[in-house]
C-alpha cells in the first residue's frame, strides 16, 4: 500500500468544549468536499488512489478523517491515529481560527515522520492568504499567508505544501506524486518538487512550497472543474450527524456546488462574493442539488437501515436564492417522493419574495430554514450587501415578517446573531428583546447561533488590520470561557475598526442569551404553524468525539 492518507480538520480552539447551543456537526463537510474526488479515484481503483488505505468501504475510509474543535481535548485521539495509519500524505484543512490548529497538528506529524510524510494546508484560510489580483502578474500573499510565515521563520517549516483555491482534482494529483515518491524509495515531502508537473490539473487553484527560505508557487491553468461528475459527499463519507431539529434523522450536508461562496458581498463576510468569486455552472445546480438530496436518502437508508434521512443545504443561499431554481427543485423532488426532510439558508428578502416556491418546497420536504439575522440594524455597522429591501421597511421588520410567512408555510426557523461590527451594547440587548419576543409568539428561532465578529484575510480586504493569525485567536483563561456559547469568536483578532468586548459586555450577553432558553415556548399544539423543536445541536462523532465548524 504506497499511498497512506489521512484528512484532518484543524481545531479552532487551544483547549475547552462548546456550549450547548452553538451549531456544531460530527460530519466535516468542507474537508469532504474536498477529499471528495480523490475518494471516488479510491473507490474505482486503477490508480495509486485505488491501492490506498482509502480504497475501502466509505465507513471505513471516514476512519482516516478526523474533525476537531479542541487542541487539547483532541492531541491523543489525532497522534493516536497517526500512529495507527502511518500516513505519507496528510492534509489538513483550516479556516483562519484554525491556523494555529494546523500548525500544531504539523508539527506533531513532522516529529513523528520527518521527511516520511508530505503534508499539506489547505482551506478557507490558505485560499485568503495566497491570491491573485487583477492586474498583478504575481501571486500576492496576505501577511497570514502560510509561506510567507514560514519564509519569514514565524511558525515552523511544516508545511510542505500549501493549497489556495479548487482541492478537489489537485487534491487527487497530489496523492499520485507521493505515491510516486514512494515507489521510488524518495522522501514524501519530496513531491513538492513536481508541483509544476500538475498545471493542467482542473480547478483555479495555486499551489506552494518553501524552499532554502524562498516561496516557490503554482498556478493552474484554470480549467473549469464539471462539478456534475464529482460525488456526493455522503456518498463518498457516509453520514453521521443527526440534527435535532429533524426530530433524530441522521443529517446530510449537501451543496449545489455553485462556487465557493455567497452571491452576496456583505464586508464582513469571509463567503463574499468578491472574495470568492461568482456563481458557476449554475444552469445545472437544481439537477445537482436533487442528486446530493437522493443521494443522502440512498446511503443514510444503506449504511443504517433503522434510521430515517434529513439534509441541510450548505449554500451560503440555497440555489443563490432563484426562484426559477427553487421551483426546478420542487419538480425533482415531486417527481421522486424522497422520504426526506431537509432545511436550507435565505436571506430575509429571498424568503419575502418567494412563498409559492418555499410552498412547493415545503411539500416536497422543506421544513426549516436558517436565516444569517446579524444585527439589530444595519445602518449601525455600516450597511450590509444583502439588504436589498431596505427600500421596503426596517431591517427588524422584514425579518418578522419573514418568520410570519415561514410560521403560516409551517417551516421553522433557527438565525444567525454577528456581534462586534459596530453596534452598540443596546443594539445588542434590544435585538435579544425581540428574538424573546418571536420565540414567544413563533415558537422560533430555534436554534440562535451566537457569533462574535472575526476579521478575515479576504484576499487583503481587511480594514488595514495585517494580522498574521498565527497564535490563537482567544488563549486559554477568562475570555475563552466567556466564548463559550459563540459559534465563531475571537480576542486577538477584532474586525478592522471594532475593539474586542470587555468581560463585562460578554457576561451580560451571555446572560440574556441564556435567559433564552430559559422561558418556555409554545408547543406545536398551542401554537399553529410552529412545531416547537429544540436546538440545531448535533451527535458526536462515536469515535474521536468531535465537534465541527461547519
Amino acid at each position: 500500500m504506497a499511498l497512506r492518507v489521512l484528512a484532518v480538520s484543524a481545531p479552532d480552539y487551544p483547549e475547552g468544549r462548546l456550549g450547548s447551543q452553538t451549531l456544531n456537526s460530527s460530519d466535516p463537510a468542507s474537508l469532504f468536499n474536498a477529499c471528495r474526488y480523490a475518494a471516488l479515484l479510491a473507490q474505482q481503483g486503477g490508480s495509486a488512489w485505488g491501492e490506498s488505505n482509502w480504497a475501502v468501504p466509505r465507513l471505513t475510509r471516514r476512519n482516516s478523517v478526523l474533525l476537531m474543535r479542541s487542541w487539547r481535548e483532541q492531541r491523543a485521539a489525532y497522534e493516536a491515529l497517526l500512529q495507527e495509519v502511518q500516513p505519507n500524505l496528510l492534509l489538513l484543512g483550516a479556516m483562519t481560527l484554525a491556523l494555529p490548529g494546523a500548525i500544531a497538528c504539523a508539527r506533531v506529524a513532522r516529529e513523528l515522520f520527518g521527511d516520511r510524510i508530505c503534508i499539506v494546508l489547505g482551506g478557507r484560510h490558505a485560499s485568503e492568504t495566497v491570491y491573485t489580483t487583477p492586474g498583478q502578474p504575481e501571486v500576492q500573499h496576505h501577511p497570514g499567508s502560510p509561506l510567507r510565515l514560514m519564509a519569514e521563520g514565524a511558525i515552523p517549516h511544516d508545511f510542505d505544501l500549501v493549497v489556495s483555491g479548487d482541492g478537489e482534482c489537485v487534491i487527487a494529483a497530489l496523492g499520485e506524486l507521493v505515491a510516486e515518491c514512494e515507489k521510488h524509495e524518495r522522501p514524501a515531502a519530496l513531491a513538492r518538487r513536481e508541483l509544476s508537473s500538475l498545471r493542467e490539473v482542473p480547478g483555479r487553484w495555486i499551489a506552494g512550497f518553501v524552499e532554502d527560505g524562498r516561496i516557490h508557487t503554482v498556478e493552474s491553468q484554470g480549467r473549469q472543474i464539471d462539478r456534475n461528475q464529482l460525488p456526493s459527499p455522503a456518498e463518498m463519507f457516509g453520514v453521521r450527524t443527526a440534527f435535532d431539529v429533524f426530530d433524530g434523522r441522521l443529517t446530510a450536508h449537501v451543496f449545489s456546488d455553485t462556487g465557493r461562496g455567497c452571491a452576496y458581498d456583505c464586508a464582513f463576510c469571509s463567503e463574499r462574493s468578491s472574495v470568492t468569486g461568482k456563481l458557476e455552472q449554475f444552469s445545472g445546480s437544481p439537477r445537482r442539488l436533487f442528486h446530493q438530496l437522493a443521494s443522502a436518502v440512498r446511503v443514510i437508508g444503506e449504511d443504517s437501515p433503522t434510521r430515517k434521512a434529513s439534509a441541510f443545504v450548505e449554500d451560503s443561499v440555497m440555489l443563490g436564492g432563484s426562484i426559477a431554481a427553487m421551483d426546478e427543485l420542487s419538480r425533482f423532488l415531486s417527481e421522486a417522493q424522497l422520504d426526506l426532510r431537509f432545511g436550507a439558508q435565505l436571506t430575509l428578502d429571498q424568503i419575502l419574495r418567494s412563498r409559492a416556491s418555499l410552498a412547493a418546497l415545503r411539500e416536497n420536504g422543506l421544513d426549516y430554514m436558517f436565516i444569517g439575522l446579524e444585527t439589530f440594524e444595519p445602518g449601525n455597522i455600516g450597511g450590509m450587501s444583502k439588504d436589498l429591501g431596505h427600500m421596503r421597511g426596517r431591517w427588524i421588520s422584514r425579518a418578522e415578517k419573514a418568520l410570519e410567512l415561514l410560521a403560516s408555510l409551517d417551516i421553522r426557523c433557527g438565525v444567525a446573531v454577528l456581534f462586534g461590527l459596530g453596534e452598540t451594547h443596546e443594539n445588542r440587548l434590544q435585538l435579544f428583546e425581540q428574538l424573546q419576543r418571536w420565540r414567544g409568539r413563533f415558537g422560533f428561532p430555534e436554534p440562535i447561533s451566537l457569533n462574535w465578529a472575526v476579521q478575515h484575510p479576504l484576499k487583503g480586504f481587511d480594514g488595514g488590520t495585517g494580522y498574521r493569525y498565527f497564535e490563537w485567536g482567544t488563549p486559554p483563561g477568562p475570555y475563552l470561557d466567556a466564548f463559550q456559547d459563540f459559534g465563531e469568536a475571537s480576542l486577538h483578532y477584532p474586525v478592522a475598526g471594532c475593539a474586542p468586548p470587555t468581560l463585562e459586555a460578554l457576561s451580560e450577553l451571555r446572560s440574556a442569551f441564556r435567559e433564552l432558553y430559559r422561558d418556555p415556548m409554545p408547543t406545536a399544539a398551542a401554537q399553529p404553524g410552529s412545531l416547537g423543536v429544540v436546538g440545531l445541536t448535533e451527535t458526536q462523532d462515536v469515535r474521536f468525539q468531535a465537534g465541527s465548524k461547519a
